[in-house]
Parts: structure tokens; C-alpha cells; sequence
């Protein structure tokens, strides 16, 4: 791993991280948890060579709001 690469607990630590962590008022164990489930997910992915990424709940929402707006245009 190279000195740029961050392990979980190095983006853990980090200041800027935590700051922005606070102005979305998430918690630092949930994050945590988001970042522990998401790496085994792409390790056990990449043992069986495929990777299906789901969109973000808020990702779906500004989808459904841009299909909407084409759809009153």
C-alpha cells in the first residue's frame, strides 16, 4: 500500500472527514460501519470477479426529480 492509499482508520482519523461527517450530522460509527460493510462487499466481489453498485437512496431521489422535470417539459 502506497502513502497515499488511506486505510479505514487513517479516514477515521482525519480532520476534514470528521468535519464534514458533522456538518451531515452522521456518526462516526455509522460511517465507520458503511465503510467496513462496503469494503468486504467489493473484497467478496472481487473473489467473485463482479461488482453491482446500487445507487445511493439520495441518488434515486435526484433521479426521480430529473425524470420528472424532462417529463413536464
Amino acid at each position: 500500500m502506497s502513502d497515499t492509499e488511506f486505510t479505514i482508520a487513517r479516514i477515521l482519523r482525519d480532520p476534514l472527514i470528521r468535519q464534514v461527517l458533522r456538518a451531515d450530522r452522521t456518526s462516526l460509527f455509522d460511517f465507520a460501519r458503511l465503510l467496513r460493510e462496503n469494503a468486504i462487499r467489493i473484497r467478496s466481489a472481487s473473489t467473485s470477479s463482479r461488482l453491482i453498485v446500487q445507487p445511493m437512496p439520495s441518488d434515486r431521489r435526484d433521479q426521480d426529480r430529473r425524470s420528472q422535470q424532462s417529463a413536464t417539459r
